[in-house]
């Protein structure tokens, strides 16, 4: 029996498996694939090549998924991201929205704050969800900007000090020792206030992201509400800059042009980590979302404060390594401060991906994935990198008994597929409960069949058969969703057919 498993991001370091026998494991690898801005369908496992540490490898199955938030047949679910020091209505409303018509009672619910990751109960009425969650938001978004405020001014403080020291000094030697110090100080408190306020913990996302896999099925929703404003004005930097610069071209001869080039290396190495981008590489922060399959959706908004108070800068790179995360998972971005409009943009996606299926070979080595097909003029997402503690695990839960749904064959009107790998439970005979769902949805996206039974089963396998009306005829999206009542597990299975 073949036992798959997503290659998914989860976090490593505090889990040791043996590796099991593996002659029966395949692997799963969630890709998308795009031809400028439209996803790529109809793909066959031979458009496929597939490279592991530069060996050609044989891709087994090529299978297909797609996914809704609207899709309420499951539990979903939803992490919301507030990156944000200026809480506003707008939030509140939003808030409002997602609970109201969104969040259904099944559904896992998980509040990143800017402090601080939350469980939420679901279990409570919807305005008890709401004010909980307002109550966070705005605490920990205050608190936040508390802190970064008082870092700010730390760093406002290092340039007026060396402002008032400048018109002060005529001689160049006491100029230079204090430029290059202040410049080597504003430069190390820069990166800490970046670091810590501004650039994004990778390490949290998985921990995060490993809690979800291990212990809540179903599919993953990643919403981040980002302000846009996160840069601290750079007013009092740049003034700084241009009195250094204006000293210079007073004061100094041609017998320092030495140091003055230190000095602009040294203004020019700040001026590029005033980028989030600068000595940051991207892909590790779209790597979690990528392997762990989680769709990630972006609605960028400007501060709510009012005119005419000191608010930082919008940094001129945030907004594209964001809509890099996105695009390259499924997601949707979009700029509003209207957070009504931007979750019903996000309701309105829906998510399309392959699963490329190899065989593990048993080697438990770091794993470099090169994935490519014929089509040139595509682009392809997927994680392209696999540490050896990431597929021991893998290896450990491909081998732990699962529900599977396998065979599954239409011929003509005919449907048939077998479920394995259930629990079975109770003295003497022991029995296995298995609740079945099969759904056929139109290119509209409506519902043309939906039937679902509660079957008994005293064997490891059952085999499932039914007649599918002879009066629908074209393509169709096949979903069969198997829940093993005993073990409380789900199996999903998805396909496109065509009825003639």
């Amino acid at each position: 029996m073949k036992k798959y498993i997503i290659i998914s991001t989860i976090m490593l370091l505090l889990i040791t498996g043996t590796i099991y026998s593996a002659d029966d494991i395949y692997l799963k690898i969630p890709v998308r694939i795009y031809k400028g801005s439209e996803y790529l369908k109809g793909l066959s496992k031979e458009d496929f090549t597939l490279k592991i540490n530069g060996k050609v490898r044989t891709v087994e199955e090529l299978l297909t998924g797609e996914r809704s938030i609207n899709d309420i047949s499951e539990r979903r679910n939803f992490i919301l991201q507030f990156n944000l020091t200026d809480y506003g209505k707008n939030i509140t409303k939003g808030i409002e929205f997602f609970i109201n018509e969104v969040l259904r009672l099944k559904d896992n619910l998980i509040i990143w704050s800017p402090v601080k990751v939350y469980r939420m109960r679901t279990d409570k009425s919807k305005k008890d969800i709401i004010l909980d969650i307002e109550k966070i938001v705005k605490e920990d978004s205050f608190k936040y900007k508390r802190a970064k405020e008082s870092a700010r001014e730390q760093l406002f403080s290092i340039v007026q000090k060396f402002i008032d020291f400048i018109p002060n000094v005529k001689d160049s030697n006491p100029f230079l020792s204090n430029t290059f110090r202040f410049l080597n100080f504003y430069s190390s408190e820069w990166l800490n206030f970046k670091s810590k306020f501004l650039i994004p913990d990778v390490e949290k996302y998985y921990g995060v992201f490993a809690l979800l896999s291990q212990k809540y099925p179903g599919e993953k929703y990643f919403i981040n509400f980002q302000q846009r404003e996160v840069i601290p004005s750079l007013k009092k930097y740049n003034s700084a800059k241009q009195n250094i610069y204006d000293y210079i071209s007073r004061w100094m001869g041609t017998s320092e042009s030495s140091s003055f080039s230190s000095i602009s290396s040294k203004i020019n190495r700040i001026d590029k980590s005033m980028l989030l981008s600068y000595n940051f590489d991207t892909e590790k922060l779209i790597s979690p979302f990528k392997g762990a399959n989680i769709s990630y959706n972006l609605i960028l908004f400007n501060s709510f404060r009012q005119s005419g108070e000191e608010a930082d800068s919008v940094s001129p790179d945030l907004d594209g390594i964001l809509r890099d995360i996105s695009r390259s998972t499924g997601g949707v971005s979009i700029k509003t401060n209207d957070f009504e409009k931007g979750i019903d943009s996000i309701l309105k996606k829906s998510d399309n991906y392959y699963f490329i299926v190899y065989k593990f070979n048993g080697k438990k080595g770091e794993k470099k994935i090169e994935i490519e097909i014929n089509d040139k003029k595509t682009k392809l997402f997927y994680k392209k990198n696999f540490i050896p503690e990431e597929i021991n695990l893998l290896i450990k839960l491909a081998s732990e008994p699962k529900i599977t749904i396998s065979e599954v064959k239409i011929k003509s009107h005919d449907l048939s597929f077998s479920i394995s790998g259930f629990s079975r439970t109770g003295k003497g005979k022991k029995t296995g409960i298995m609740k079945i769902e099969i759904k056929l949805i139109d290119k509209d996206r409506n519902p043309v069949m939906n039937k679902d039974n509660t079957l008994r089963a005293e064997k490891d396998s059952i085999k499932i058969s039914l007649k599918v009306s002879r009066g629908l005829k074209g393509f169709f999206k096949l979903k069969i969703t198997a829940k093993d009542m005993n073990a409380n597990k789900t199996a999903n299975f998805s396909k496109y057919i065509e009825l003639k």
